[in-house]
């Protein structure tokens, strides 16, 4: 206990630094380069926090202890310390102990190497395993780093980067490959007989399977926000190729209806010249029949995609008794139309969902807005209360947050990629969704 006492300010500092960082890394890998709904702190939070932070500072206390008893626990519960707080705020999955984990053993593996170029050239004076604890900072900071940059390039749209969720069984995969290659390692660096060539090899060898996870995970995350980003299509593709096929029924009807007005009404004047009231009247009624059978479309917006889909929409908000009402065009050949479908899919899909719920009057109002190179689409629906909306987000349950929070983030997407943005706001019972995108000519 002589180390601990004697060194007691140094191992506070090295491990409130290793505290803050590795916090600021999981923040950035959860918060920044995934899609969770964000959401403002709770009194669970800093309660977990709290014993995060508790945990990190008596680690290197519990080790250095000899007490075999509360190096075990200390221990133990040093490496899943964060997992508490990332599952109250995302919810309980097994795959958050198993990610984080894999993260800390990437980060060890990572400091392993550092600590075995500069062994023998760094002479540090302290506890025991200080040497460790530095370069396990080192290390850590220097992940840090490379977070904030990706994230300035992400938040400047230079690089979009994003982390992937992968399988349990691929975290455990990716865990054991790496805990074997760094015990290879010190076994390589333990060997007195092993060249200096062998051991820059070994380190050369690991930052290569490194960079080969990053790539990895990184594109993996690309494929799969892309195939999320499919799947979230095609309902509305459905519902858009069913709208299609009947709108091109109903205007082959009505080419049909013209056609036979036309000879419909050759014959009614001949009727009328010849003063047979009686027939002239019979195919009046006939004409009336006609018109009651051909239904027009019901959106005619300017844009042949958009009145497909809120015809849709219409037919599902009808089926829920739901009043739907559109003002003004929608600009045509200006919006892709995946990022259209996206846009006017989640927006109605949530303004459906919520408005069903309403016992009285159920109503969306839906307002197009251009001008000039500024396109508003705002969506006004009834809801039962009013919501609390913070940071642009929709509190909503657990159960519900990750659905919710998907269809808005993908709405945000795309205003954000035509250099514009998603506001929401709900008061005296009825939740506005206003999107603005700046079209190009």
């Amino acid at each position: 206990m002589g180390d601990l006492s004697r060194y007691f300010g140094i191992i506070i500092a090295i491990y409130l630094i290793r505290g803050g960082v590795i916090f600021a890394n999981f923040w950035m890998v959860f918060e920044v380069f995934r899609d969770h709904p964000k959401r403002e702190w709770n009194n669970k939070d800093r309660l977990w926090l709290c014993f995060y932070a508790v945990i990190t500072i008596l680690y290197r206390f519990a080790v250095n202890s000899g007490e075999r008893i509360l190096f075990v626990v200390i221990g133990g519960l040093f490496f899943v310390r964060i997992v508490p707080f990332l599952w109250n705020r995302y919810g309980w999955k097994l795959s958050l102990l198993i990610e984080v984990l894999f993260y800390e053993c990437v980060v060890d593996c990572i400091s392993q190497n550092i600590e075995f170029l500069f062994i023998n050239k760094i002479n540090l004076v302290g506890y025991r395993d200080i040497e460790t604890d530095v370069f396990e900072m080192i290390t850590e900071v220097i992940v840090c780093s490379f977070l904030i940059i990706l994230m300035l390039l992400r938040r400047s749209n230079i690089l979009k980067v994003c982390f992937t969720v992968l399988s349990i069984w691929e975290y455990i995969l990716l865990f054991l490959v790496l805990s074997a290659y760094g015990v290879l390692q010190l076994e390589i660096y333990s060997d007195l007989s092993a060249g200096n060539l062998i051991k820059k090899i070994s380190v050369i060898t690991f930052a290569l399977l490194i960079m080969l996870i990053a790539h990895v995970i990184m594109i993996r995350d690309q494929n799969i926000s892309m195939n999320n980003m499919i799947g979230n299509l095609k309902e509305p593709m459905k519902q858009i190729t069913a709208s299609y096929i009947e709108m091109e029924e109903k205007n082959t009807e009505l080419r049909r209806f013209r056609h036979d007005t036309m000879n419909l009404l050759v014959v009614l004047r001949l009727l009328i010249e010849k003063k047979n009231p009686e027939q002239a009247i019979e195919y009046i009624d006939k004409i009336h029949k006609t018109l009651d059978v051909i239904q027009l479309k019901a959106f005619d917006t300017g844009n042949y995609i958009a009145d497909a889909l809120l015809e849709s929409k219409a037919k599902l908000a009808k089926q829920n008794n739901i009043t739907m009402a559109l003002e003004g065009n929608i600009p045509a050949n200006r919006v892709e139309d995946v990022n259209l479908v996206i846009l006017i899919s989640n927006l109605l899909d949530n303004a459906i969902e919520a408005a069903k719920q309403v016992d009285g009057e159920r109503k969306i109002e839906i307002q197009s807005i251009l001008k000039k190179n500024i396109w508003i689409l705002s969506v006004k629906n009834s809801c039962v209360k009013d919501v609390v909306i913070r940071e642009n987000r929709v509190e909503t349950t657990k159960e519900d947050r990750e659905a919710h929070g998907f269809g808005i983030t993908n709405v945000e997407r795309v205003t954000k990629k035509y250099g514009g943005n998603l506001l929401l706001s709900c008061e005296n019972q009825v939740f506005t969704a206003r999107a603005m995108l700046m079209l190009t000519t």
